[in-house]
């Protein structure tokens, strides 16, 4: 069978031109045509998006800035659209700086100005960036650290500096497989992320824990958790490590921007979500919404459950059930065996688990939803999760649900019976919902009595578990 026709008319003239305008051209220090870099450009935009525009202005990205050509003569052949995205990836446009400025200032420059960025611009320039680390890879496996010596700028923390903050500005974009390979490919040639130093001035503090303290930064669009000097740097670091990973599974979560420092403690700037709030919140003040947010935390949570997760960074979510078996004692040891049973009945599955699942830990700026409080991300069969779910639902009393949620029991149990219809798409009905979820709530309660205290009904909860 053929392949089928596409009309790739733009495309093809964008191609003529630029093999035009770098026609005689090395790509410097590799020794081959400069234009199989903005050909690869083009490829890696197409994993992306099929829009012609966008893969014309990747085949073009560097004619105005390495040739003759001007902006016009872009905006004569290709428009307006394709000019623009030009004009965004070029360097010589950019406001505020000349050559005159030093190298760092002027990377810098280009930083903020490609976090700024349209969705559509930050595509094209991925492509460029992703080529360039492709490049810088291939040579570091051969020569390590004496490539630097290629460069204008010698120093190689200079270049991770530049690096990190690419990726930081191109956030926007995981969730794909360029994203993914560009971070990817910044960790290996540069390694382990190092903190960078902070100016506290520019921050406010906005929560005070044992662990960690969080500060909110004055510009409004980030802030940052610094964990306490006892933490060590392997906790703050896999925090990174992990939401770069869920970011690069399409998971929507606030962006992990960088590991921080002040000079004595070691932490995580993240991306700010404002406005915002939690579909909890969002329920205590629309409550004709109830419905909407019900359906639409089931469709979210869906989404989580069919996510395959990275099974060398998370552990089993079985594991934490497990694990505090062992650290209660109001179970004899038959009834621990039964409940041992009960969790290795459970088929196993690799999918995400949040960990801690309900209205209060998935928030939205009204435009998009995001998932917090990731501390026991896992992986593991979606039941497990439900359990979380059921239990917010079933067991706590009025003034509990008033502090935690900001809605009274009745609504929770409304948010329940919708969110069963959706999330099960009519195979199971509440009553039947309730009868598979117990158990799985009462492993939830044996996990809060391993805290220290035992919650009010874990007894009939763990008993769901005891009689099957």
């Amino acid at each position: 069978m053929g392949n089928k026709f596409l009309d790739s008319t733009l495309l093809d003239r964008a191609i003529v031109f630029a093999v035009k305008a770098h026609a005689n051209t090395e790509r410097r220090g590799k020794g081959f045509p400069y234009i199989v870099h903005p050909m690869e450009a083009v490829e890696i935009v197409a994993t992306m998006t099929s829009d012609q525009e966008l893969l014309a202005a990747a085949a073009l990205h560097d004619t105005v800035e390495d040739t003759d050509v001007t902006l016009d003569d872009i905006r004569k052949e290709f428009g307006d659209r394709v000019a623009k995205l030009v004009e965004e990836e070029s360097d010589k446009f950019m406001e505020g700086v000349s050559e005159a400025d030093s190298w760092h200032d002027r990377k810098q420059a280009a930083i903020d100005r490609l976090g700024a960025a349209s969705r559509d611009a930050k595509m094209v320039a991925l492509g460029d960036k992703l080529s360039n680390a492709r490049a810088i890879y291939r040579d570091y496996v051969l020569q390590g650290d004496e490539l630097w010596k290629i460069f204008h700028v010698t120093d190689k923390a200079e270049h991770e500096w530049h690096y990190r903050g690419l990726v930081r500005a191109l956030s926007d974009l995981a969730g794909t497989f360029a994203f993914a390979e560009f971070d990817s490919l910044v960790q290996k040639v540069f390694g382990d992320p190092k903190p960078e130093l902070v100016d506290m001035a520019d921050y406010e503090e906005s929560g005070d824990g044992f662990t960690a303290v969080s500060y909110n930064h004055k510009g409004g669009d980030k802030m940052m958790k610094l964990y306490a000097p006892f933490i060590p740097l392997t906790d703050p670091l896999r925090e990174l490590n992990v939401a770069k990973n869920l970011l690069n599974k399409g998971i929507n979560i606030p962006a992990a921007l960088r590991l921080v420092t002040d000079g004595k403690r070691i932490g995580v700037e993240f991306e700010r979500i404002h406005p915002k709030k939690s579909f909890a919140r969002a329920i205590s003040q629309e409550g004709d919404k109830l419905e909407i947010y019900a359906r639409e935390f089931a469709r979210e949570c869906k989404k989580l459950h069919s996510t395959p997760c990275d099974t060398a960074l998370f552990k089993p979510t079985n594991e934490r059930f497990i694990d505090a078996l062992d650290k209660i004692d109001f179970l004899d040891e038959t009834q621990k065996a039964k409940v041992r049973e009960f969790i290795d009945s459970v088929p196993q599955s690799t999918t995400c688990i949040h960990g801690d699942l309900h209205i209060g830990n998935i928030i939205t700026n009204g435009e998009k939803n995001f998932w917090i409080d990731l501390s026991a991300f896992s992986y593991g069969n979606p039941l497990f999760d439900l359990g979380m779910t059921y239990f917010v639902a079933h067991m706590g009393d009025e003034a509990m649900c008033q502090k935690l949620y900001h809605i009274s029991m009745e609504q929770m149990f409304k948010v329940w019976e919708v969110f069963v219809g959706e999330y099960f798409n009519g195979t199971e009905t509440v009553d039947s919902a309730n009868e598979k979820l117990k158990p799985f709530a009462g492993l939830l309660a044996i996990l809060y009595s391993s805290w220290g205290t035992v919650p009010p009904g874990t007894m009939d909860l763990v008993q769901s578990i005891l009689s099957k």
